[in-house]
């Protein structure tokens, strides 16, 4: 019976947090279901980055919706490329610190940095060809491994593997 209903409480909190993301528009609105690393820049570059990644849901929201206007395609291409860009300077900032505090984790923790990036890449790949079809995937894609990813290895690297050792990551 009890494990029936932690099994049942798990369900209903996935689909909570996938509700959330689908519905989000600002950090405001994920922040509750976003670990903290309590690392400032690794934290504000989360805010930033999961900022990025709810205002391109917004476009391909309207894209989907028949408001295929150049403003938006535009306004996708930008999001994109700093979506890019961002993510190459925080997935810096997360490697420097993983050196300095030499993480058993850090080989998986950029794998998966490398497989993020792949991924928006190719999203980006069909975006710019016109595949809007194919990016409506992207829309909880991204947002989806991002904040699994800040809850998951992000959280075991930079908050629980420290506390073990009493290393401070700042």
């Amino acid at each position: 019976m009890i494990s029936e209903t932690a099994e049942r409480n798990g369900r209903w909190e996935m689909a909570w947090k996938r509700w959330i993301l689908q519905s989000a528009r600002t950090w405001d609105d994920v922040a509750g279901i976003i670990q903290l690393i309590n690392i400032d820049q690794v934290d504000k570059d989360h805010m930033l980055f999961t900022q990025y990644a709810l205002d391109l849901n917004l476009i391909i929201q309207a894209l989907n919706n028949q408001e295929a206007s150049f403003e938006n395609l535009y306004k996708g291409d930008e999001i994109f490329q700093r979506l890019l860009d961002y993510a190459k300077i925080h997935f810096e900032h997360e490697k420097v610190i993983m050196e300095n505090i030499k993480s058993p984790l850090m080989e998986a923790h950029l794998e998966q940095h490398a497989i993020f990036m792949k991924m928006i890449e190719d999203h980006y790949k069909d975006f710019k060809q016109g595949r809007l079809h194919i990016v409506s995937g992207l829309k909880l894609s991204v947002l989806d491994w991002w904040v699994n990813h800040i809850n998951g290895i992000d959280y075991q690297t930079f908050v629980v593997r420290n506390s073990k050792f009493g290393k401070g990551a700042q």
